[in-house]
């Protein structure tokens, strides 16, 4: 299934350099997703600000685009996976629009190729996941899953891939 962005691509690109530059499309560009939520959210910063310490990586978030397809997420989403490089998911529940994203990813083999998926230990999660997604074909322990007990292991796992 393709799905159709009519003329969101140019919105899009134009929203990007607005946020980002010109020169930022050339750098390995890599989607951060997870949840939102206050306990959380901070982590991802500290994911981004890793990524973004290697002068050739971009990481970004989906909130970084307040233009691009505001009226339906879903569309947004995908528009923003089909232009990163790379996507990173860091799972730490199972409750947000994260997991939707996740959803998404698993549905398409060119989403979950490109993802690196972070899930911390001992959380309890969908059984979709943990009996299903988590699993080969779609992401190999080590490879492209990885599980941390804490922040301080997360960091250090984002920091010797990146």
């Amino acid at each position: 299934m393709e799905i159709s962005h009519h003329n969101a691509w140019d919105e899009f690109l134009d929203e990007f350099i607005s946020v980002f530059s010109v020169f930022d499309i050339l750098k390995h560009k890599i989607f951060i997703c997870g949840s939102y939520s206050d306990e959380t959210y901070p982590n991802l910063q500290e994911v981004q600000k890793i990524i973004n310490e290697n002068p050739n990586n971009l990481g970004f978030f989906e909130k970084e685009f307040r233009r691009t397809h505001l009226e339906n997420l879903i569309l947004k989403f995908d528009l923003i996976a089909k232009f990163s490089d790379e996507i990173i998911m860091v799972i730490e529940h199972d409750k947000g629009g994260h997991m939707i994203e996740m959803g998404i990813i698993l549905a398409f083999r060119e989403y979950y190729k490109k993802t690196k998926v972070f899930v911390r230990k001992d959380v309890e999660i969908t059984e979709v996941l943990n009996r299903g997604g988590l699993l080969t074909p779609f992401f190999k322990e080590d490879s492209s899953l990885f599980y941390f007990d804490n922040i301080e292991q997360l960091k250090a796992q984002i920091n010797e891939i990146y």
